[in-house]
């Protein structure tokens, strides 16, 4: 059963730009010592592979993670807007080398004052 990495409300940068990783998750992505990024496996609820690059800055001592390469062409094919939620999750895989996550979106719905969340995209 996968564990919920960090669960994330869509800012405009997110949407337009990379999307914010909150530091909490950055050790999650395994990125190795003396380098800025990391390439890795995602794959979304319908079972769709999808790789995103992981980045810190570098030269500055708060790292602020992004993910860059390969989010914002999931985004835009989701119809992804600001208040938008993204989960990200680890997906069990025993002896695997390399860092495979499972992503799913939800749509944020206002209708009559009330917030609604789509199912899963």
């Amino acid at each position: 059963m996968p564990k919920n990495l960090f669960i994330k409300e869509l800012s405009k940068t997110d949407i337009e730009y990379r999307m914010a990783v909150p530091m909490k998750s950055l050790d999650a992505f395994q990125i190795p010592e003396g380098e800025h990024s990391k390439d890795f496996g995602v794959t979304d609820i319908h079972g769709k592979r999808w790789r995103f690059r992981c980045s810190t800055r570098k030269s500055d001592p708060y790292p602020k993670p992004v993910l860059s390469s390969g989010w914002i062409e999931f985004a835009k094919t989701r119809s992804l807007k600001v208040g938008d939620e993204v989960t990200f999750s680890v997906v069990d895989m025993e002896g695997a080398e390399d860092l495979e996550l499972g992503i799913q979106a939800r749509k944020k719905i206002k209708l009559f004052g009330e917030v609604f969340w789509s199912n899963p995209l």
